[in-house]
């Protein structure tokens, strides 16, 4: 199979497009990979470090409603659309995977310009705008929640298969998970993240709340920007309290919480639910449409999960919700097993077995030689 993976930008973005490629590339036929995305996106360095090669393209999101915004945006698809042409005409892929992220329009865009094969990843309840207007070209549409099928219309091709997983996200837990951040074996444990990025609202009210309930221990993923100032606030928090900017072995510190505080990013909400953590939510308030707070919705109806508003959001609203938690572990068990039956565990297997088929129905079929130019990487 030869496949081209469109998106990025975040790990929301990334990193279920690089399940469904290891899912692929652990079968018998094999696949040939070549992933597209920004230079400035988590892209940049989770895929290399994947072993898949990766091009760049010009992709920039619209920052703002004003006109040079959107003119700005509107010249860096036209570029990225160009460059796509050239990469997916030299790499000739039987079909495009369309994540998400800046990057995944121009090359879903190129895909449907020349006629290869089209399906998308939507990670979200509430689709964005630009993967409605591109489902329009796509053989298949993968919902990463049952929600956001009402915004593709009556079609065939839509299916609910979950959020694609990293393989190494699971439900066991074990003391080596605490060890791994050198965490005591015994008392409660906060797992604190706004997605890949970090959050900075959530990573301020969490040191507040941890400096006045000294028992509760911590991991916070900060984000670049937010670690100096999360280090120097909690400095003399050391053993009890673990922060690094972005947390690689994230089956780790799933393992070790108790409970999470984070923001409701599609693949956050999915993670948390696979391995069953039960959570605080707090939405991102600016996100398009709304989109965290009915991803957050699907969690809470669960019984998995709180939510606060990002403007109710301080030290006394997050101990209100968090301490009757702490101090409950049957409540903290319910909503754990709870959370186990929301998200579906196989999703990138699902999603590998259907594109297997559609590429054996067009003759395409896994392991097709294809004589290639190589692809370097980072280029």
């Amino acid at each position: 199979m030869r496949i081209v993976f469109a998106g990025g930008g975040t790990g929301g973005h990334v990193l279920p497009a690089l399940s469904v490629a290891d899912e692929l590339r652990s079968r018998a036929g094999g696949l040939d990979a070549l992933f597209v995305g920004s230079a400035n996106g988590l892209e940049a360095k989770l895929v290399p470090q994947a072993g898949y090669p990766i091009r760049f393209i010009s992709a920039r999101g619209a920052r703002g409603k004003g006109f040079v915004a959107r003119a700005r945006s509107a010249a860096g698809l036209a570029i990225g659309l160009v460059q796509s042409i050239g990469i997916l005409s030299r790499f000739k892929p039987d079909l495009v995977f369309g994540s998400g992220g800046y990057a995944s329009a121009a090359a879903v865009l190129a895909a449907a310009f020349l006629r290869r094969k089209v399906v998308i990843q939507e990670q979200n309840s509430i689709p964005g705008l630009t993967n409605r207007l591109l489902g329009r070209s796509a053989k298949r549409i993968y919902l990463g929640f049952e929600r956001a099928r009402s915004f593709f219309g009556v079609r065939p091709g839509v299916l609910a298969t979950g959020n694609p997983l990293r393989r190494d996200i699971t439900s066991n837990r074990s003391p080596k998970d605490r060890a791994a951040f050198g965490l005591a074996p015994a008392g409660p444990v906060l797992l604190v993240f706004g997605g890949s990025q970090g959050a900075r609202r959530l990573n301020r009210v969490a040191a507040d709340y941890l400096l006045e309930h000294r028992e509760v221990q911590a991991i916070i993923q900060t984000g670049d920007h937010d670690r100096a100032w999360v280090e120097e606030k909690l400095g003399g928090e050391r053993g009890r309290i673990f922060v690094a900017s972005y947390l690689g072995n994230m089956c780790n510190a799933y393992g070790a919480a108790d409970v999470a505080l984070s923001r409701a990013g599609a693949l956050s909400c999915s993670e948390l639910a696979a391995a069953g953590v039960p959570a605080v939510l707090v939405p991102y308030p600016h996100a398009a449409d709304n989109h965290q707070y009915f991803n957050a919705l699907a969690l809470a109806e669960g019984g998995g999960a709180v939510i606060i508003k990002d403007s109710e959001l301080d030290k006394d609203s997050l101990a209100a919700a968090l301490d009757p938690l702490l101090a409950a572990p049957s409540r903290l068990a319910a909503m754990r097993a709870s959370l186990l039956t929301i998200a579906p565990r196989d999703a990138a297997k699902r999603i590998a077995d259907d594109i297997e088929q559609l590429l054996a129905a067009r003759g395409a079929a896994p392991g097709r030689a294809a004589p290639t130019t190589p692809e370097r990487k980072g280029q």
